[in-house]
C-alpha cells in the first residue's frame, strides 16, 4: 500500500482553533525520512562538483607515504682539510702543553673561515707584485728591482729600508784617513757584525723548529 504524502491541506487540518495538534508517529517518520534524503543528495552533489575537486592546492614538496623513508639530504661540503679528531702535531706553543685536536667545522666561529680572505683590486695586485723581489717570474723581479732603484733615488721616507747585512756598498774607512773616518768605520763594522749575528740566531731557531716537527 502506497504511503500518502503530506499536502498543505493536510497540514492545515493538523491545527484546530489556532492550536497545533500532535501529529502521529507515522507522519513524523515520513517527514524525517524525506528530510534526510534531501540533505544526502545535496551533500553528494557538493562533494562531487568538478571545479571544487580540481581546485585542490598542489604541494611544492612531495608527501612521503607512511612507512616510507624521507629522501636523503646532501651534507654541506667540508670547509676544513682536517677531519674532526685529528691531532695537529707541532702546533703547540706552550711549554709542557699538548698538541691541539681538530674540531668539527660548526664548532669554529664563522669569522675564522674568512680572516685570510683579502680583496685585491687590479692596482693593488700590481703594486704588490712590483715589490716582490723574490718572485719566480723574472719579469716581476726585474720590475721590482727597477721600482726599488727609483724609490732609492727619490730618497725620503718612501725609500726601502734595506738591512745592513744585505747592502752591497763599501764600508767607510781608508788607509791614511782621518781619525773621525776611522771611528765611523769601526761603528759601521760593529753594527754589521751585530746584524749578521742576529740573523744567524734567527735562522738557527727556525731550523731547529722545523726539525722538531
Amino acid at each position: 500500500m502506497r504511503r500518502k504524502e503530506l499536502r498543505p491541506c493536510m497540514l492545515r487540518q493538523l491545527t484546530i482553533d489556532g492550536y497545533p495538534r500532535l501529529a502521529s508517529s507515522k507522519t513524523m517518520t515520513m517527514l524525517c525520512t524525506r528530510c534526510l534524503r534531501a540533505v544526502r543528495q545535496q551533500l553528494r552533489r557538493f562533494s562531487t562538483y568538478p571545479p571544487l575537486l580540481s581546485s585542490a592546492p598542489v604541494l611544492s614538496t612531495p608527501i612521503t607515504k607512511p612507512g616510507e623513508a624521507p629522501p636523503p639530504t646532501e651534507p654541506p661540503p667540508a670547509r676544513s682539510i682536517c677531519v674532526a679528531g685529528t691531532v695537529l702535531t707541532g702546533l703547540n706553543f706552550t711549554k709542557g702543553g699538548k698538541d691541539p685536536v681538530a674540531m668539527k667545522d660548526e664548532d669554529y666561529p664563522e669569522w675564522l673561515w674568512s680572516c685570510l680572505d683579502v680583496i685585491k683590486t687590479k692596482s693593488d695586485k700590481g703594486n704588490h707584485d712590483a715589490g716582490d723581489e723574490f718572485s719566480k717570474s723574472k719579469k716581476t723581479r726585474r720590475e721590482a728591482a727597477k721600482r726599488a732603484r727609483a724609490l732609492e733615488a727619490a730618497g725620503g721616507l718612501t725609500a726601502p729600508k734595506i738591512p745592513v747585512q744585505r747592502q752591497s756598498i763599501n764600508l767607510p774607512g781608508e788607509e791614511g784617513g782621518s781619525v773621525e773616518d776611522n771611528i765611523d768605520a769601526i761603528y759601521k763594522r760593529e753594527e754589521l757584525r751585530k746584524a749578521m749575528r742576529k740573523e744567524r740566531k734567527a735562522k738557527i731557531k727556525e731550523t731547529n723548529f722545523l726539525k722538531s716537527m
